[in-house]
Parts: C-alpha cells; structure tokens; sequence
C-alpha cells in the first residue's frame, strides 16, 4: 500500500474513532476515559463503564455454581429490577479501526456495586470472555458485509447497556433474569448488593427529571420532587410539606396522603377504616416535614387506630400512651375463649343504664354476674411492655382475680341499695372507709350522668363511634376523624356518593328531615332512636 494511503486511511480512522467517541460522550456522558497510548502500544485506550438498564423489569432467580435450571436456589426472588451494576473495561482502538482493524477488549469484569464487594463479579469469568470477543466478531461481520470495517463499539455498547445480551446468551427467561451466585457470597449479601444498585439507580434516574407539580403548576426537577408511592403522583418538596404540615397541624389524618384531586376522590369512596393502611410511611412523611411533625402525626395515627377499630385500646401509663392492639390468640386454654370475638367492655357494660329519675340513682339494683372469660381483657403494649387489664387498666391481675372496675361499681351499687343512715351503710363506711366510699359514690355519679348526657345530647358516628354535638346546620353529617358520613337524627350510615338520597326516599324516618325546625320554623336538632 502506498505511503500515502496509508497516512490517508490512518488520518480518515483518527476522524472515525473521533466522531465515535464524540457521539458516545454526548449519550453517555462521564463514562468514557481516553488515556494516551504507550510507547510499546499505537492507537487509543479507552476505560469505559457500562450500565445495564433494562427495558422491562425482571425478577431475579440465582443459581448455585454448577447447578442447572432444575437445581436453581429455593431463595426468595429478588423483586423485579430495571438496572443492573456496570460493566467496566480496558478497550484498545488500533491506529486502523475502524476501516482495517477491530477493536480489542483488554479486560472486562462486572463488579458488584458497593463496598465491600468491588472484587465480586455478578456474572461469570466465562460469561465475561464471551462479551469481550463479541467486538471483534461485530467488526468481522460488519466488513463482510459491506467491504470493508464499520465502528462498532456504539452497537456493543448499546448491545450491553440495553440488557440485549442477557436475552441472547440466555439468562432471561419471559420475566425472570437468571444469574450464577458468586461462591463466595450468600445469596442474601449478592441479592442485597442488587437491590441497593438498583434503588440507587431509581432515585438518580428520578432526581435529573423534570416534573411537573399539580399543586403550584411549575415544572421542578426530580431533586426537588417527592413521588408518592403506590400511585406514583409526583409533587414538589415545598407544595406537599405545606399541605401535610397543615393537615397534621390540624389534625386530620386522612389528608397526610396524595393530594391529587383523583386519588382524593378515590379515597373519599373508601371505608373510612381503609385510613389505616396508609400508603405513606414515617421515614418518608419525615423527610417532607421533619421529625417534630412526623412524632405528631405517629400520635395522631396510633389515636385514630384507636377510634376506629374497637379492638385496639390506648396504653394506660401516662408516660406511652401508644396504640395497643388485641392479642392475636387467647392465652387462656379455654377453647371458648380462643374462638370468640375480642370486644371492648364499655362502662355501660358493666353497669345499669341510667333511669330518668333522680331515685333510680340511689336506689339501683345490683347488675348479674359476669361469665364472660377474663382472658380476653389482657393487653400487652408493644410500645413499653405494660402488661394491663383492658377493663380497669391496672396491672395485668390474672383471669382468676376479679377486675377492680367491676368490683367498685357493685360496692357502689351495693351501698347505695341500703337506706342512707343504716346499719348496712354504717358497716361498708367502717369496713372500707367513708371517704373511700363517698369517692366511689361520686365517681360513679359523675359516669352515670355523663352517659346520660351524651345518649341524649350527642349522636355516634356510624363508622367510628366518636361522639358528636351538632350546634346548627343540616342533619347530613361528616365525621372529623374518619370522614364517614352519617344522618345526626338516626344515626344511620350515608353513601358519600348520593348523600341526600336518604332524606329524599319516602317512607324512611327522615324523609324530608334534611333539617329539623320548631312549631316557629326554628332549627332545632332532634335525635331520633337508631335504626
């Protein structure tokens, strides 16, 4: 060949390799280093990273060395994935590539992200030769083809960064990637390093787009956005800890969730107990709003666990407070026990209802006993480990001692049964104290007249069971804790969907009872026994 083609050819593949390079630089910015060629080596050496992102997610499945498909590890499967660790290798351009010669890959590996395993390889010593020969016979195919040698480390790069040769060297498999355990990591260490890489790689990828924020209508990037999980809706910082902050403010713990007008909307047709599997979890309502208001709204949370599920009751130590849930099988080995229904004993439970007169309080008769299994009024917190009674809240006393509660209010009923000024009233005043007694007596009192207070001047809501006072307005009612609606006058539970269809069905109680006014047309507010 002459001299001069010679240098012609050599200059015409420097502009080839430039341009190729140039192109690679701009798509993949950071991850391509050129170093000077040695004395003993003409041409480039290229240092290049190669991350792996897949096109669909794929669930992981490992192998033990040596073992085929049918003998795979029983391990639980990673969840799916889209990025995977990258590849890195030692690649030499020859002065004549690409018109008259290949590339040729020095080293190849593929390390396993994160310390301490960058010596770990998530695909095999054999694997790894394979791709590093695929560059030669890339270039060998293109020259056949067309006459003479084409670029080709573009095509293997995009061969390997878009997860093309797992399909074709048969690692996947439909929706599962199949990977070769390293033999000196467990299988939980190897998965963990995939995991992490890939939620790495997720948030990154998150943090350098751009999205546009429902709330304010500003396109903000990623770094600058939280995205909600499950849904997926996407607001800026600064708009979503406004409104959380706000609603944990003001309590109203519903609205610590997606702000979007349709996952709202879709929330509103929820039960109001669904409020419970909330979608939104601490760390990250800490991350949005700090800590002090994520310790408020844990409170309100494990408040609100309380109000809404009957079964769960509040820690009686001043000091915890903590959300307390029902034990999860009986202790007792009462076969009775361990198949009947965990309830809460209200005080009305173990206690005669009030009567209209003022006599009926001085003169009650003594309530029938008790058979219900002691067992299930045992509550341990998980927050302190306060073994406690559920009906008197002292120290768990056993099944076999009785409850102080009950025991105080049939002393109470007991004295008030005799004649004031009798022997029998003499005798518990110097058996038990008259202080005591008079104590007893007025705590009593007190309980029975605020039951009656509020079965007379408060309505329960029907998903809750919260009380409330309605001071004006319709009889269409709107729980503040667990947003159910509900009809003030008897009570009974509304579609939010067609709210006013139980005030305009005939025949029902409260037709045409949207609002109750006086023989003068004055709002009044009438509660009408439950239906």
């Amino acid at each position: 060949m002459p001299e001069d083609e010679s240098r012609y050819i050599e200059n015409e593949c420097v502009t080839l390799q430039n341009d190729e390079l140039t192109v690679l630089e701009s798509i993949y910015p950071g991850q391509t280093v050129i170093h000077p060629a040695q004395s003993s080596v003409t041409g480039k050496l290229l240092e290049l990273a190669l991350p792996v992102t897949l096109f669909r997610p794929l669930v992981v499945h490992l192998f033990t060395p040596g073992n085929n498909a049918d003998n795979a590890d029983p391990s639980a499967p990673l969840p799916a994935v889209t990025h995977l660790p990258p590849l890195t290798l030692r690649l030499h351009l020859p002065p004549l590539y690409p018109l008259k010669s290949p590339p040729h890959v020095i080293i190849l590996k593929a390390p396993l992200a994160g310390y301490p395993y960058e010596n770990e390889s998530w695909l095999p010593e054999q694997l790894l030769k394979k791709l590093g020969c695929r560059p030669a016979e890339m270039w060998e195919e293109e020259r056949q083809s067309v006459g003479e040698g084409q670029g080709v480390v573009w095509k293997w790069w995009e061969w390997i960064t878009n997860g093309e040769f797992l399909s074709d060297e048969g690692l996947v498999n439909d929706t599962t990637l199949n990977l070769t355990k390293p033999s000196i990591l467990s299988h939980s260490a190897f998965l963990a390093a995939l995991k992490s890489y890939n939620a790495k790689q997720i948030y990154s990828d998150f943090e350098k787009s751009v999205f546009l924020c429902s709330i304010c209508w500003e396109n903000k990037k990623g770094l600058r956005c939280v995205q909600v999980p499950v849904c997926g809706c996407v607001f800026c910082t600064d708009c979503l800890s406004d409104c959380w902050t706000l609603a944990i403010a003001e309590g109203t713990l519903e609205s610590v969730a997606c702000p979007s007008a349709a996952c709202v909307k879709r929330r509103v047709m929820d039960d109001p107990r669904d409020i419970l599997k909330t979608e939104i979890d601490g760390n990250m309502i800490e991350s949005v709003v700090g800590a002090e208001a994520r310790w408020r709204w844990e409170e309100l949370r494990e408040r609100r666990i309380v109000e809404i599920d009957p079964s769960y009751c509040i820690c009686p130590r001043p000091s915890c407070q903590a959300a307390v849930p029902p034990p999860e099988s009986s202790s007792t080995p009462s076969t009775s026990a361990t198949t009947s229904n965990t309830k809460i004993l209200r005080l009305s439970d173990i206690s005669l209802s009030l009567t209209s007169s003022q006599s009926s309080l001085a003169t009650p008769t003594l309530p029938a006993a008790s058979t219900e299994d002691r067992w299930v009024s045992y509550r341990l917190c998980p927050n302190c480990n306060f073994s406690f009674c559920l009906y008197c809240s002292s120290t768990w006393h056993g099944p076999h001692t009785v409850c102080a509660l009950p025991q105080t209010s049939v002393l109470v009923q007991e004295y008030l049964s005799y004649p004031e000024g009798s022997a029998e009233r003499l005798t518990m005043e110097r058996r038990r104290g008259k202080a005591y007694i008079e104590k007893a007596v007025a705590k009593w009192r007190e309980d029975e007249m605020n039951k009656q207070w509020l079965e007379q001047m408060t309505r329960a809501c029907a998903g809750c069971g919260v009380r409330v006072e309605k001071s004006h307005g319709c009889n269409h009612m709107t729980c503040g804790r667990c947003n159910a609606h509900f009809c003030y006058r008897c009570g009974e539970s509304i579609k939010p969907s067609d709210p006013y269809k139980h005030f305009n069905t005939p025949g029902k109680l409260c037709y045409q009872k949207l609002f109750d006014t006086d023989e003068h047309g004055r709002p009044v507010n009438i509660i009408g026994p439950v239906h």
